[in-house]
């Protein structure tokens, strides 16, 4: 595994490592739950996608917009219970470096017509050929990077690389058929949107914003998954609950048992890097031994608090880290 070392830190700064010489932790050098760009929430736009009409996600362009540079674009895959929307406050920093689009994954996708895990994974394929053109630079964020490692696995030919967060899941397999706390991301966020539908007497839909006792409830909700949801701007926190599926994310934990067995087998098609919380629960550093078996060539990175959020808690060192992984500079 390629080390990755900065010289700059104060010692104070640093995570004590998991492994010595082969993890460097971030810099604790910016705002926690920073907001990247203002604008965000006027410069992402949804539309239809052509095949199942399931959300997708881009920058607007144009003179009130953001025009991308051309290059190959950074297609981002969401985990269990959002959709491509979670990615909204970090799409306009993204969109500076290259064209970037957000996917919305449904179950109907991986599975087959009795509801099981579909043999191959050709509709997923399909799905993201319609809105990207490959080959795609990857970010994965949680159950998305278990796709992204499906995907790696499967068709290497339409990547050219790829960024895990709070991923991959080591051993997923296992963990999951045994009741591990896997399923604990997808089962906070459709709790989220439950009660913020429970405090918004009997209003017939979600907030677009949620105030008061509906943030309040929320924040409350997020602990254990995000380090501090206090410091989240209103508009972020509103965004993660209005990108929550209810019932795709429950549909996901059940096709979750099926995953395949080379899920769980070391892959070294495409240059990976790994992007970690320190304080993760459901990817704790201690099981980089794990990680290191799934991607043995990856780049690792620790971000110090940091839950299982990264592109939310630590937005300033996530783009470092994507821009690094994919060589923008």
């Amino acid at each position: 595994m390629a080390a990755v070392t900065d010289t700059d830190f104060d010692e104070d700064d640093l995570v004590e490592p998991s492994r010595d010489d082969e993890i460097v932790d971030e810099r604790n050098d910016v705002e926690y739950g920073a907001v990247l760009d203002p604008r965000w929430p006027d410069l992402v736009v949804r539309e239809p996608h052509p095949n199942d009409e399931s959300w997708v996600y881009r920058v607007r362009g144009g003179a009130d917009g953001i025009d991308s540079p051309a290059g190959e674009t950074i297609l981002l895959l969401h985990g269990v219970g959002n959709d491509g929307g979670i990615w909204s406050p970090i799409m306009p920093s993204l969109a500076e470096l290259a064209p970037v689009v957000a996917a919305t994954i449904t179950p109907k996708l991986l599975e087959d017509e009795s509801g099981h895990r579909a043999a191959t994974i050709d509709p997923l394929v399909e799905h993201l050929l319609a809105i990207a053109p490959p080959p795609w630079r990857l970010v994965g964020h949680s159950m998305g990077g278990i796709v992204t490692g499906l995907l790696l696995r499967t068709v290497p030919q339409l990547i050219d690389r790829a960024v895990l967060l709070n991923s991959p899941l080591p051993d997923v397999r296992r963990r999951i058929k045994q009741g591990d706390s896997l399923d604990r991301t997808g089962r906070a966020l459709l709790a989220l949107k439950t009660f913020s539908r429970i405090s918004s007497f009997g209003r017939p839909r979600l907030p677009q914003l949620l105030r008061g006792t509906e943030l309040l409830i929320v924040r409350n909700a997020l602990r254990g998954f995000a380090v501090d949801p206090g410091a989240f701007d209103t508009r972020v926190v509103s965004r993660s609950i209005m990108s929550t599926r209810t019932r795709d994310g429950s549909e996901f934990l059940q096709l979750a048992h099926e995953l395949p067995e080379r899920i769980d087998q070391p892959c070294v098609a495409r240059p990976v890097t790994i992007v970690l919380g320190d304080v993760d629960p459901l990817v704790p550093v201690e099981l980089v031994d794990l990680i290191e078996h799934l991607y043995p060539e990856a780049d690792i990175h620790v971000l110090k608090r940091c839950s299982h959020f990264a592109h939310l808690e630590r937005p300033h060192c996530t783009m470092a880290r994507v821009r690094e992984a994919f060589g923008l500079g």
